[in-house]
């Protein structure tokens, strides 16, 4: 994927007190290979990004991108609720009340 992706992988890996032993148990991949991953000796799958990214509780593309991840949160921020009203935008009549009921309840702390 490129030496940003690797060497960003690491610095989440580092700044979450995870070592490698503990990730590579999580994704079920040997020690060795996210030794060589974080080296950038490996390369990485669209399914291996999206694993990391659900261990880390990152976006995918502050992974892939230097730009990304040098925005400031507010911008990230901006950037995922965008992307949560295109989604939005996607559902049913039907899928938009549920999701709305939902809201409802849990800002009306019943669920």
């Amino acid at each position: 994927m490129g030496d940003f992706t690797a060497k960003k992988l690491k610095e989440i890996r580092t700044l979450r007190d995870l070592s490698q032993a503990e990730v590579a148990k999580r994704l079920n991949i040997s020690e060795r290979k996210l030794r060589s991953i974080e080296a950038n000796e490996h390369p990485l799958t669209t399914d291996d990004l999206l694993e990391f990214a659900k261990l880390y509780k990152v976006d995918v593309r502050e992974l892939l991108l230097e730009s990304y991840a040098e925005e400031s949160e507010e911008q990230i921020l901006c950037n995922r609720y965008i992307s949560l009203c295109r989604l939005y935008d996607q559902l049913s009549t039907k899928d938009k009340e549920d999701v709305f009921w939902v809201i409802k309840q849990r800002i009306a702390g019943l669920i």
